[in-house]
């Protein structure tokens, strides 16, 4: 066959156009880039690509990119159908006679495999290469002023990074920064990890930098210069002081920068190996100085000064002091308690009032000790003497509830303040607005670091950062003695703002001993304030010498539901690339078990990613305990007619088939149903698992989600009729909640009415075949239709002869509302939001990946897409989309008034709540042209449909980018239509009383 006839061949085989022409034109370009990979590999490790010292070089050859992923990274850019999409401009400072460690720094970048890069050589070396990209600048750059001015040299809205000539580049350094603005194009900042490389060509040292920390930067520049910017930022800098240097002016431009969270993105690998640190920057308390009176700060109510390691310390100085209760919990230990009043009375603070809540034996003796510590040390002592059993929030509430002052201070009975000034430093901190908690650097009785932070999945669940190193000690996250943002700070010692306290709630008291002081700073988190860890003061905790060590199991429960978020994405102000295993910040191996499966484990429960499939042991299991003959459906009607008339309901026994998170979809509505029976009719109700039997994991997702429901009665079968009738208790009404149950509630024989909670026509969850076939077959068992949604009931009752009633779905308005949203004629990219569910086919995720992947190349940077969901990784995901991973409940109403559009793709009969939640937030909502969802989605009223196409729905998407008064328009009505008819849940769950007292009533409407 000659070359014509091949080519026919092929033609016939791949028509061009089609989807197995793309796939095999890709193929074919990722062979020639793998082969100009491999000898740019080459030339990489000619040019003495850095080897790692120690396990420091066998983690660095772990993670660095594979052959594999450089080839990938080079077929994308490659790709002629992308356009341009971000450019990144080098300038490399190189003084005359420094042209050999330049050339090694232009070769570094010359094998990049992003080639959208262009370098300026400033300094005075000569540039000896014939590369295009490189160009000279000035040869003056001996202070920040000439610095800056060449870094403001260029396009503006490309972003500028400074190297040291000498320095030396990862192959995928551009593509990482350049990747990292095309998913996030609000991104200002980009900064990467680095470490330290030496004459010799090895590194060691790396530096794992947590994300955006505003107040570790007021310590030191954290960043050093392993940081990307956007030119056009740099034109709104002030001045750089004229005495500065380029080691501070890096410092000094992320300070003027004054940067928002959303603006800096990190990127957690070692992309850039340099010649040195700035370990000391002559000046640096100068510039903070300046850049707080830049905030509007009065210098006269803040001390900056610099520290003995070089670093920065910030004392707030108020013209008035905020007064301030200290909160001390004790079961009178009287030896511990000494030393905290006597230290508290050495304290020097204006004035302070100590409340004590003791669960000790209150006696005479005891009330008299408390009056002599008061009368010889000074204080105002408060005490209220605890009678129920233990639990560490409840007791710290009731003392808060009494409190008038302008602070709190949560202090544990066996801490001791040795710097009298501590306080003064707690209280200056709390008074910020932009601050939640106040922790402290906590020292132990050897003077070891006991507390440096909380870290989300450190030692468990979490644990204290720096726990046995010594102040002041370097570490990979940096100095000790730097500020450090944290996501939360132990209640052994902390501040907060009395009013703040109040509007959280308090402590959890879902937790007994531990947890609820990690949780309370995730909810100043939630409320957009940071919290803060002081390390100038010292403070010395005895941990648990009071009340031992031993956590309550429960918990650990509550936790798992409070903590989950971090433990699946990782705690933000610590490095992916740390290991959880150790307090001592440590290098990640890759062997680690991660967070979350490590507290799952610990809770006895499984976890994993969802990925829906047909597996046949699964389907076999299904078809032995889903048994239904032609005597089961006359059976059930049988019982009910013998029971007619109104019946008061007293007991409920909801059959459940297993539970990953009660917080979302149709088990949270099961819950919400039956929280509003027990509120407003006295129901108990009994909650059924066909799950191995783990108490504490079932009631815990319970109160978590509604904390009614706490202390519900819980049971347990393996599916089988054998199982439920032994572990089942009767009930007045027992409802099924998903198709796998309703099996299991038609053969329930000690209850009077059986009922069915349908809530989509699950059957289209499934390919035709055993799985459709045993779902539908759930309508056809007798059970009374309890629908969501009068389409559901319609389906019920019609095509299946059933008894059913319907309420129609509302929104949380506390949490989905459109108060404070943003409006949509904002400035910058416009934001579209997908819920990342690529595990479960009726997401549609295979349709919907390639049409943001149109939506993203179209308008690049003009359009921001992000995703959420724990279900999500990133392989799923494809470029140019930013996955915010598992969110928590709150944050989900929060991200979507962001948002200037939604996708909600559902085929079935019930569109999900995720629209109505979208609305609810004023986002304009994209969906399929599915006729299920009219009672909610009008096309061109309160949403844009779709073709149910991959163009379509990119076409759906592109105009409302393109169009901000159809999107205003569609988020005004979209908004209304919630509030008319969606907005109470009350209201929508109404009559369900009724209908599961006489259902009949339903048949005769």
């Amino acid at each position: 066959m000659d070359t014509d006839q091949l080519r026919a061949a092929a033609e016939r085989f791949l028509p061009r156009g089609t989807t197995r022409w793309d796939v095999a034109r890709v193929g074919v370009r990722a062979g020639r880039d793998l082969r100009l990979h491999l000898a740019d590999l080459r030339q990489s490790l000619a040019a003495g690509r850095p080897r790692g010292v120690g396990s420091y070089g066998g983690w660095l050859a772990d993670h660095r990119a594979t052959p594999e992923v450089l080839a990938a990274q080079r077929a994308v850019i490659t790709d002629p159908s992308r356009a341009l999409e971000v450019s990144i401009d080098l300038v490399i400072i190189a003084g005359p006679g420094e042209e050999k460690p330049l050339a090694k720094t232009i070769r570094s970048l010359q094998v990049q495999t992003d080639h959208r890069w262009t370098a300026r050589v400033v300094g005075g070396a000569a540039a000896l290469t014939d590369d295009q990209r490189v160009s000279v600048g000035g040869s003056d750059v001996e202070g920040a002023a000439s610095l800056r001015a060449e870094l403001r040299h260029g396009a503006p809205d490309a972003f500028v990074m400074a190297l040291v000539a000498g320095d030396l580049c990862e192959p995928n350094l551009v593509f990482a920064v350049a990747d990292a603005v095309w998913e996030r194009p609000t991104a200002t900042v980009v900064h990467v990890d680095d470490d330290l490389l030496v004459a010799d060509g090895s590194v060691h040292t790396p530096r794992f930098r947590p994300s955006w920390s505003p107040d570790m930067l007021l310590s030191a520049n954290y960043l050093g210069r392993s940081f990307a910017v956007r030119r056009s930022a740099l034109a709104d800098l002030p001045a750089a002081p004229e005495a500065s240097t380029t080691d501070a002016m890096w410092w000094d431009l992320l300070l003027g920068l004054d940067l928002a969270e959303d603006q800096v993105c990190r990127v957690p690998n070692v992309l850039l190996h340099v010649g040195q640190r700035q370990a000391v920057v002559v000046g640096g308390a100068e510039l903070v100085a300046a850049h707080l009176t830049r905030r509007g700060h009065d210098p006269a109510q803040v001390a900056v000064e610099a520290t003995p390691e070089g670093g920065v310390r910030v004392r707030w100085l108020p013209s008035a002091w905020p007064t301030v209760d200290i909160v001390i919990p004790t079961r009178h230990n009287q030896a511990l308690m000494s030393a905290a009043l006597g230290s508290l009375a050495a304290t020097d603070y204006p004035e302070l009032v100590v409340r004590i809540v003791d669960n000790g034996n209150r006696t005479p003796e005891h009330e008299a000790w408390y009056r002599s510590q008061a009368d010889v040390l000074g204080l105002d002592l408060r005490v209220v003497w605890w009678d129920e059993p233990f639990n560490f929030s409840r007791v710290n509430n009731v003392a808060a509830a009494a409190s008038t002052a302008d602070v709190l201070v949560f202090l544990n009975d066996d801490t001791v303040a040795v710097d009298p000034q501590w306080l003064r430093e707690v209280a200056g901190w709390v008074a910020q607005p932009d601050i939640g908690l106040v922790g402290l650097q906590l020292l132990d009785a050897d003077g070891k670091i006991q507390h440096g932070g909380v870290v989300l999945g450190l030692e468990g669940f979490a644990g204290h950062l720096f726990q046995g190193m010594a102040p002041g000690e370097d570490s990979l996250v940096g100095s000790t003695r730097w500020y450090r943002d944290a996501l939360s700070v132990t209640a052994a010692c902390v501040g907060i703002r009395r009013e703040l306290f109040e509007a959280i709630g308090g402590f959890d008291e879902r937790f007994i001993l531990c947890g609820s002081d990690v949780v309370l700073g995730l909810d100043t988190i939630f409320r957009g304030l940071r919290n803060i860890v002081l390390p100038h003061v010292e403070v010395r905790h005895l941990e648990s010498a009071t009340r031992g060590s031993a956590v309550p199991p429960v918990d650990f429960f509550a936790s798992l539901w409070r903590y989950q978020k971090h433990l699946v994405a990782g705690d933000r102000y610590y490095s992916p690339n740390l290991s959880l295993a150790t307090t001592r910040p440590s290098l990640r191996p890759g062997t680690e078990t991660p967070a979350m499966a490590r507290a799952a484990a610990q809770v006895g429960r499984p976890y994993g990613v969802f990925r829906q499939t047909t597996n046949d042991e699964e389907t076999d299991w299904l078809a032995s305990i889903c048994r239904s003959d032609s005597t089961l459906r006359p059976s059930v009607e049988a019982g009910h007619a013998a029971v007619l008339g109104r019946q008061p309901v007293r007991t409920v026994n909801w059959f459940l088939p297993d539970l990953d998170s009660p917080f979302y979809g149709g088990v949270n509505t099961a819950f919400r149903i039956a929280d509003q029976l027990a509120a407003d009719h006295g129901v108990v109700n009994r909650f059924v698992l066909m799950a191995a039997e783990n108490e504490l994991f079932f009631s815990s997702a319970l109160a978590a989600a509604f904390p009614g429901l706490a202390g519900s009665p819980l049971a347990f079968y393996d599916g089988s009729v054998e199982s439920m009738e032994a572990s089942v208790p009767a009930a007045d009404v027992s409802i099924a909640t998903l198709w796998v149950t309703a099996y299991s509630v038609a053969h329930f024989t000690r209850t009077a009415r059986r009922m069915y909670l349908i809530q989509d026509f699950e059957p289209m969850f499934y390919p035709a075949g055993s799985l459709y076939a045993l779902t539908e077959e759930t309508y056809r068992l007798g059970l009374y239709g309890l629908c969501n949604t009068e389409r559901l009931r319609d389906i019920y009752t019609e095509r299946y002869s059933g008894t059913g009633y319907a309420f129609m779905p509302a929104v949380q308005t506390d949490v989905f509302h459109s108060i404070g949203r943003r409006a949509h004629d904002h400035d910058g990219p416009t934001r579209v939001f997908l819920y990342a569910r690529p595990g479960h086919w009726r997401n549609c995720w295979e349709l919907a990946g390639p049409a943001l992947d149109l939506v993203k190349r179209r308008f690049g940077q003009d359009v921001e897409i992000v995703t959420a969901g724990s279900w999500a990784r990133p392989e799923d995901l494809g470029r140019g989309i930013e996955h915010r991973g598992l969110l928590d409940y709150r944050d989900t109403g929060a991200l979507y008034r962001t948002c200037d559009i939604g996708i909600a793709l559902t085929l079935s009969e019930h569109p999900s709540y995720l629209p109505l939640e979208l609305l609810a937030c004023g986002t304009p909502v994209v969906a399929f042209d599915n006729p299920a969802g009219d009672w909610l989605l009008r096309h061109e009223e309160n949403c844009v449909r779709t073709p149910r196409t991959v163009d379509g729905l990119a076409e759906g998407i592109g105009r409302l980018v393109a169009d901000v008064d159809l999107r205003s328009r569609l988020s005004a009505q979209g908004i209304a239509d919630i509030q008319a008819r969606h907005s109470s849940w009350p209201d929508a769950l109404g009559g369900i009383y009724d209908f599961l007292c006489d259902p009949e009533e339903a048949r005769r409407d």
